[in-house]
Parts: C-alpha cells; sequence; structure tokens
C-alpha cells in the first residue's frame, strides 16, 4: 500500500484514464483550465508536449503538461534551453490543501532531475487568474518582459518565468 500522503508526478499514460477523466476545476477556473479530456487531446496532439499526472497515494489529484518547444508558451528566443507549462491545476475537491504549492515544487524538483539542461520554465497566466499568480509569484516566478492582449481567457496574459538552477 502507498503512502496516502506521498505526492508524485507521473506521465498520464501510466494513470488509469477514469481518473484523469474525472478531474474538475472550480466553476470560476473553468475558463483558465478548460476541460481535462480537451486538455489531453491536445497534448497528444503535439510531440513536444508530456503530460503528466499528480497522484496523491492512489488518488489522480491533478494535471500538467510539459512542453519541451517553449515557443508553444512564448513566441520568443530564449538565451538558455527552456521547457514550458501548460495546464497546471489541482482538482478542485483536493484545492485549499497547501497541494498546489506542492505539487508545483515537485514539478520543479523534477524538471531539474530529469532535464538537467534545461534552465528556464516558462508559462502564461490570465491577469484574471488572481490564485494563480499568487502561486506561481510565491514560487519564484517573475514577469517576463511581454504581456498578451486578448488572452483567450481575458484581457492579458502575464508571460511568466522560473529558473532552473541545477
Amino acid at each position: 500500500m502507498s503512502d496516502a500522503s506521498a505526492l508524485t508526478l507521473v506521465p498520464v499514460d501510466r494513470v488509469p484514464r477514469p481518473g484523469l477523466l474525472a478531474l474538475r476545476v472550480a466553476p470560476e477556473q473553468q475558463g483558465f483550465v478548460g476541460r481535462v479530456v480537451d486538455l489531453l487531446a491536445d497534448a497528444q496532439s503535439r510531440p513536444s508536449a508530456d503530460p503528466l499526472a499528480f497522484v496523491l497515494g492512489d488518488q489522480v489529484i491533478g494535471l500538467c503538461c510539459i512542453e519541451r518547444e517553449p515557443r508553444t508558451i512564448a513566441p520568443i528566443a530564449f538565451d538558455a534551453p527552456a521547457v514550458g507549462l501548460r495546464g497546471f491545476f489541482i482538482d478542485a475537491r483536493w484545492q485549499r490543501r497547501g497541494l498546489g504549492r506542492r505539487a508545483l515544487s515537485l514539478l520543479l524538483d523534477t524538471l531539474k532531475q530529469r532535464h538537467p539542461a534545461v534552465r528556464w520554465l516558462v508559462l502564461s497566466v490570465d491577469e484574471g487568474n488572481a490564485a494563480a499568480l499568487r502561486l506561481y509569484r510565491q514560487a519564484g516566478f517573475v514577469e517576463g518582459a511581454q504581456r498578451y492582449h486578448g488572452g483567450s481567457a481575458g484581457r492579458q496574459q502575464f508571460l511568466l518565468l522560473r529558473r532552473l538552477d541545477p
């Protein structure tokens, strides 16, 4: 039996699909995250995507996707190797327990171990997504030089960057 407090990050193909499809976000987050089935289909359509599930004990509690081509997140050149982050979320039933912070920390540690040459993690977040902005800023993300007007879920998208030191 696995430790119920152990949070792991595993490729989605190693997780039962019903567990993934049962993931949900709160109604006010839907515009920022979208539907899980669409996120999975989008990741499957891009060879540069690595969709990953957050698993707590034996429960799937979240999802994210690492983009090996950061230009799919931000169409700019980076001065050092970078990856992108797309679709990071914790299921609504598991929120407000500090699991978002734990999951993001686990993701950062995993990236450092599995991709030691990568120096930057890049993501975009809508200005209206206050909870995500707070989480990312607390985790050491800083604003990039660009904003995107007319984002899919709001007026502006912030480009956030996090240095990944070995």
